[in-house]
């Protein structure tokens, strides 16, 4: 007899706790419904998920039972036997209320229909399972196994051996599997422990996939250009498809790689366990390294015909307050043009070569939420809410979320919202690493003193210009440098292009970087490279130079335009007192 119970918050508590998260999908959604059969004699609650991701995995329909829903429209909905609890009897007291309206009809009448079904084959999971667990590490295979392990490695029985009356061998205990979600940190006792890591493994992991770990171990992330993802719960992580690199753009760390190192770094493991867990994803060696060698820069045909700039000077001016014979000076050299879609295409050179493109947009991005009812009726309220730019892009929302009342969704969706990017920004593919925007003012003959300042972004670099350029003596040449973020490698590639071209370091550089908590933990990274420290102790100077007003270059320029312009009006109002 089946019967359906859900969750106690307290009882939801504590089990997050015995089972380390397991009992989560992920950090963001909770399951408190689910039904109660027994196995043997042991009662068990089996919890529903509204997606068994049975379509992206498929091996996952050996450790599940689909019970779609049109009423929901949910497909592949059903029963997760992964995360199913063995229930002893104070529990049943303490953790679990009679709810027998906390599943759609549909699903109930699915259910009585194929409720045989389901006993025989969650029986037949639980039954496996003692199986897996009595099997030495090195003989899980499906060949020997007669299923696919893969379906217990993050299995919630794993937690209840007393309950199931199950003693793990010692020989068990000093082979098993380490660490079982990204967030769960490994523990001492096992610290050294792994298996044999053969070449055929490493080889295998390397042919692993970033964005296949993430999709197959559930870590959030969310897409920010045509091969870059960042990490939803670390913003500052990316890594790239066609790469398969990451690196940590946080000013304090100097994390990045390839996706062993992405494992060890993300999930705090050893180089052992990160192998461990690669190869179990599945699609791993099947990436393809060809794809991503190396590939030169090549200038789009995206640019308005002509020297058009219509959009490009609207924005440049009106909106970030720069002059326009700046502008249009910057422009003639070709180091700014307008794309077909009214974006600013700030142009990277290397000299007289074009090395790479950063895009800016000049209209704000249209965002937009949408928000529906997705919870089971009266008893369990749920919305979830969706953020994307324009109509197409709710298809393909940037982020997700659940909250228990309406209000709480549209306050999630709006705060996403705020947290994002205005305007478009994006570095065009293939750009060349350790380059970014660039111009020169001053005489460019090598026996002249140099200066190079580097800001975080193109604007800011423009901005700077003008408000300090005039202070520099006329002869010296001044290299200006966008940064494209924080990326300290531009920074050094800079300084060693400068050197072999003019034949010497500049005599000064200027980290004008944001007025932040980034930007000086920034400048606390340069200040403590060695390179910067050798540069220093051959006579070159390190200068800090941060906005007044504001938080960047640009901001003070509209500041101080703004300033002049309300001064000037002021006069105005007085001349016309005067007459």
């Amino acid at each position: 007899m089946i019967n359906y119970f859900t969750l106690t918050e307290e009882y939801f508590k504590y089990l997050q706790k015995k089972t380390n998260g397991e009992i989560l999908w992920n950090k963001n959604e909770k399951r408190p419904y689910g039904l109660i059969m027994e196995v043997g004699k042991i009662d068990f609650y089996v919890p529903f998920t509204h997606d068994l991701r049975i379509n992206r995995f498929p091996f996952l329909k050996d450790a599940s039972y689909q019970v779609p829903s049109e009423q929901l429209g949910y497909s592949t909905a059903g029963l997760d036997f992964q995360h199913a609890i063995p229930i002893v009897q104070s529990d049943t007291e303490a953790g679990f209320i009679l709810a027998n309206q906390s599943v759609f009809p549909d699903q109930k009448f699915f259910v009585k229909n194929k409720e045989t079904e389901i006993v025989n084959k969650f029986s037949k999971y639980v039954r496996d399972y003692e199986k897996y667990i009595s099997t030495p590490l090195k003989d899980k295979t499906k060949e020997n196994l007669g299923f696919n392990p893969k379906i217990y490695t993050y299995s919630t029985l794993q937690y209840f051996h007393k309950e199931l009356g199950i003693e793990a061998s010692q020989q068990l205990k000093n082979t098993q599997e380490f660490t079982h979600k990204p967030t769960q940190q490994i523990s001492k006792k096992h610290a050294n422990q792994s298996v044999q890591i053969t070449d055929k493994m490493k080889q295998q992991a390397k042919n692993t996939s970033i964005l296949d770990y993430v999709k197959y171990y559930g870590i959030p992330v969310r897409k920010t250009s045509g091969s870059e993802y960042e990490l939803v719960n670390q913003k500052n992580v990316k890594f790239d498809i066609r790469k398969n690199l990451f690196k940590d753009y946080n000013p304090s760390s100097d994390a990045g790689g390839d996706i062993i190192d992405f494992a060890k770094y993300i999930d705090g493991v050893n180089f052992p366990q990160a192998i461990q867990k690669i190869v179990t994803v599945d699609g791993s060696r099947s990436f393809d390294f060809s794809s991503v060698q190396s590939q030169p820069f090549v200038m789009p045909q995206i640019f308005e015909e002509g020297s058009r700039l219509n959009e490009v000077m609207v924005y440049l001016v009106n909106e970030r307050k720069l002059e326009s014979s700046t502008v249009k000076k910057v422009a003639k050299s070709g180091l700014i043009k307008q794309t077909k879609n009214k974006e600013v295409a700030f142009i990277w050179a290397d000299g007289s070569e074009d090395v790479g493109i950063t895009l800016q947009g000049t209209k704000p991005l249209d965002y937009r939420s949408d928000i529906k009812e997705t919870g089971l009726g009266d008893f369990i309220k749920e919305f979830t809410w969706k953020v994307g730019i324009g109509t197409r892009g709710l298809e393909q929302p940037l982020e997700t979320g659940k909250t228990e009342t309406k209000v709480l969704a549209e306050e999630a969706a709006q705060k996403f919202i705020k947290e994002q990017r205005l305007y478009k920004k994006q570095i065009w593919r293939n750009s060349t690493t350790g380059h970014g925007f660039n111009f020169r003012s001053g005489p460019t003959n090598s026996e002249v003193q140099g200066k190079m300042v580097f800001t975080e972004a193109a604007i800011d670099a423009l901005s700077y210009f003008e408000l300090k350029g005039h202070q520099f003596n006329k002869d010296t040449r001044v290299q200006y440098q966008s940064l494209e973020g924080l990326k300290d490698n531009i920074l050094h590639k800079s300084m060693e292009r400068y050197e072999k071209r003019y034949g010497r370091m500049p005599e000064e550089i200027i980290l004008s970087v944001d007025n932040d908590e980034a930007g000086e933990l920034f400048v606390k990274k340069v200040m403590s490279d060695k390179r910067i420290k050798e540069y220093q102790e051959k006579g070159g100077k390190v200068k800090r130079d941060k906005p007044s007003i504001g938080k960047d270059w640009n901001e003070q320029i509209q500041y101080v335009k703004s300033e002049s312009r309300g001064h000037q009006q002021n006069k105005e109002v007085q001349r016309s007192t005067q007459l």
